[in-house]
């Protein structure tokens, strides 16, 4: 197998606003940690070229896909972008707007850097490398739906009006299902230096201490340790998994203001906890020691290896109500094996953690699965969290600004597509005749109750 790596810095060059959350405003005040693409070029059995790049960035949209793909003179479905789900780093989802401003000069830099990147590494063949996986049991993240019977303050407050139920509240659920797995696959090159690490852990980078700091989060700690042992001209690609529904378990600290300390007190008002800078980073470094031993027990295995890629497109998972021009959207899914030994399938979408126990056992070991592919932001939550509710499953649609619901028979969908990659060799699928459910259509199958 023959791949070329690269590292391209994308850091803010001038102020921009920050991605990730409606309540920010403004734009970053310090730059805390540098923000890359780091790329990876393979060519397939058929001699084609198809990248797999890691961005730092909290979605990357349809339209600087596309535009991405146009400056690199690459079909679109042969880049396959990931973001790495960071919560303080410009947009590069203009589509999305309520998550944060997007920045026409910041995105053409984007846009050009990774484009003249990816023209650079397809233009000649990478060196041999070999191949190989591990993973490694990280107990570091967390379910944040926890059921729970919660009091509406603010209505209260604003409104003089009484709001009482049992809800899906955002806040740590102990119980809830996670997958606490941290996977890696690694390419060495012939004299066996690791040339690029490609690592998941299910986790939302949205917990930075410093919310108005550009920052790579976690994915860019872990970075700055794997380089600091397999050198700099390493390319760390991180993939966030099936990361919907899972946030740093970081360990509790007091309350750092008044406003903390009330919030805590009130009785039927769960919250995410709160910490301090030096607890997340011992929280970082904890997580990053665990990278450090996947990706150096991850010998050698498969010097030989092919690579496959294959793509496919589901049928619709949400239908629009036709508010504001808001479309159906299907799911596109991507499959890349570096031989027989262990790959990677990206899908659009912030898939939840719930997803694990269903769509995990359906990879062989050495693959990863994430969500986070470049295309439609939405969050993909199962049939059983659609019928329960929160923030994954309904309220995430005003902010997405996503009139409309989903479908029915989520899970059939995903599994029947991921099905389908073991059969379509080129472009798309076609969307089948079993897909196209009215959404009052009965699920098929509910999703299994799963917890690591």
């Amino acid at each position: 197998m023959r791949a070329g790596v690269l590292t391209v810095g994308i850091t803010p060059s001038h102020p921009a606003p920050l991605a990730g959350f409606t309540a920010r405003r403004g734009d970053f005040t310090r730059i805390d940690t540098p923000l890359e693409a780091n790329l990876a070029a393979f060519a397939d059995r058929d001699g084609q070229p198809v990248v797999l790049g890691s961005v730092d960035t909290l979605f990357v949209g349809p339209s600087v896909r596309t535009a991405i793909a146009e400056a690199a003179g690459l079909p679109a479905r042969r880049l396959v972008l990931v973001a790495t789900h960071t919560h303080n780093a410009p947009s590069l989802a203009p589509e999305i707007p309520r998550l944060g401003p997007y920045d026409p000069a910041y995105g053409d830099m984007v846009v050009q850097r990774i484009g003249e990147a990816v023209r650079r590494l397809i233009a000649r063949p990478g060196p041999a490398l070999s191949v190989g996986h591990a993973r490694r049991h990280a107990p570091f993240n967390v379910n944040r739906r926890r059921p729970a019977w919660v009091l509406d303050y603010s209505a209260l407050r604003h409104e003089r009006r009484l709001r009482f139920g049992k809800v899906i509240a955002m806040a740590p659920h102990r119980d809830g299902t996670v997958d606490p797995t941290l996977r890696c696959i690694v390419l060495r090159d012939a004299a066996s230096a690791v040339r690029a690490v490609i690592w998941s852990f299910p986790c939302h980078a949205n917990r930075y201490p410093r919310p108005d700091h550009v920052s790579a989060d976690f994915p860019g700690l872990v970075r700055d340790r794997l380089r600091a042992v397999f050198g700099e001209a390493c390319a760390v690609l991180y993939l966030p998994g099936l990361a919907g529904s899972a946030i740093p378990d970081i360990p509790f600290a007091a309350p750092r203001s008044l406003r903390d300390l009330v919030g805590r007190m009130l009785p039927f008002n769960p919250v995410l906890p709160s910490f301090t800078l030096e607890s997340y980073r011992a929280w970082g470094e904890a997580l990053s020691q665990v990278a450090l031993a996947c990706a150096g027990t991850a010998g050698a295995v498969n010097g030989g290896a092919a690579v496959t890629h294959r793509s496919a497109r589901s049928p619709r998972v949400f239908v629009g109500d036709g508010a504001g021009g808001c479309p159906d959207i299907a799911l596109d899914f991507v499959r890349l094996d570096f031989g027989e030994t262990c790959g990677v399938v990206a899908m659009t979408g912030e898939m939840v953690g719930e997803w694990s126990p269903i769509l995990q056992p359906l990879l062989p070991e050495g693959w990863i699965a994430t969500g986070y592919l470049a295309g439609p932001s939405l969050y993909v939550p199962t049939d059983r969290l659609v019928r329960e509710g929160g923030y994954e499953a309904d309220r995430f649609r005003q902010v997405f600004g996503l009139p409309g619901g989903f479908v029915a028979g989520l899970v059939p969908i995903v599994r029947r597509s991921l099905d389908d990659l073991s059969r379509v060799d080129t472009g798309f699928a076609a969307t089948p005749d079993w897909a196209e459910r009215p959404p009052s259509a009965p699920c098929e199958a509910p999703d299994a109750p799963w917890k690591a």
